[in-house]
């Protein structure tokens, strides 16, 4: 009866530390597909950023609205700029963390529109984040 005990004690350990091990390879897993996704956003923003610039340099200002920028042909309306984080392709003025783009027309500049608070980062992406102007400044 003594070596049931230690052996459902023994089980009953192993399924802890398995469910416990799983968690972390777990949350290891979503930082690391965070991470890419993160890693094509920022690509992708500093290519919106280089087509806003090369707007600015032939009209001499920015593109008033996403739709001004779609009319330049700096993306394709069939195929607009999706950032995977949310799978957003919709652009906004004002940062609401729904997904897709924010465009500031009086700076030129592209941000994205997601909320990564509760996003699984690793520390060098949240720093990036943080530093990077990836997101509108106070969003994160």
């Amino acid at each position: 009866m003594q070596q049931l005990s230690k052996l459902v004690i023994c089980l009953i350990a192993g399924f802890a530390l398995g469910f416990g091990a799983e968690g972390i390879v777990n949350i290891g897993f979503q930082k690391m597909r965070t991470a890419a996704f993160l890693g094509e956003a920022v690509a992708q923003i500093r290519h919106l950023d280089d087509e806003a610039l090369a707007f600015q340099a032939v009209h001499g200002r920015f593109p008033r609205d996403a739709a001004e920028m779609a009319t330049a042909g700096l993306w394709k309306p069939s195929d607009p700029p999706v950032e995977r984080l949310r799978g957003g392709a919709q652009w906004v003025t004002a940062f609401d963390g729904e997904g897709g783009f924010v465009y500031a027309s009086a700076t030129g500049k592209v941000y994205l529109n997601v909320d990564l608070k509760n996003d699984k980062l690793r520390s060098a992406d949240a720093a990036q984040v943080r530093q990077g102007g990836i997101v509108p400044d106070g969003t994160y």
